[in-house]
């Protein structure tokens, strides 16, 4: 009886630590998801062009090139028309950058012996931690700003792994990377 009682125990604190486990692991999916502010007091409707100015740190001009024309591609969705930056209602900035993460992919080797009991337990011995595989995963980053008049209407930033590094698979993650950063922007299709 006390066996069973033990094994219900430790198959429920098996649960919860699987449970934590995986809340942990939508923890880290989720920090990726883009950041995005809006400014509430900014007359949406009243904003009807745009010019896109070209990023503040020049790298690839053939990616920043394609960063740009998917910014108009999605603003030009919402309504607004692409003019000069002298007739422009809003200014587009964005800057791209690249950045590694260390991934922490390591195996861990337990050696030791334990004791459990009924109301705690008393683990004695060592763990060593061995890196594995890569070490490090980049991210292609993007910030994304709309300014009127010099004050922040919308900005919004955000990553994608880059799980190749062929310039087509880095380009087409950017350009999706781009819609989802402007996916919030308020439509203006009414003029």
């Amino acid at each position: 009886m006390r066996d069973k009682t033990m094994r219900e125990r430790l198959g429920k604190i098996q649960l919860l630590f699987c449970l934590i486990a995986f809340g942990g692991l939508l923890t880290g999916c989720a920090s990726n998801a883009p950041s995005i502010s809006l400014n509430e007091t900014q007359d949406f409707q009243s904003i009807d062009s745009f010019h896109v100015k070209p990023p503040l740190n020049s790298v690839n001009s053939t990616l920043e090139n394609s960063i740009a024309e998917t910014i108009a591609n999605v603003m030009t969705e919402k309504g607004l028309t692409e003019v000069s930056k002298d007739e422009a209602g809003v200014f587009i900035g964005f800057f791209p950058f690249v950045e590694s993460k260390d991934d922490g992919t390591r195996l861990n080797i337990g050696l030791g012996s334990g004791t459990f009991g009924r109301s705690g337990g008393i683990s004695i011995g060592s763990v060593f931690s061995i890196p594995v595989g890569e070490q490090f995963t980049e991210y292609q980053n993007l910030q994304i700003d709309i300014t009127k008049e010099n004050t922040f209407v919308y900005s919004a930033s955000g990553s994608t792994e880059i799980k190749s590094n062929d310039a087509i698979t880095v380009q087409r993650a950017l350009n999706e990377l781009v819609e989802s950063l402007l996916a919030n922007y308020p439509t203006n299709k009414d003029k």
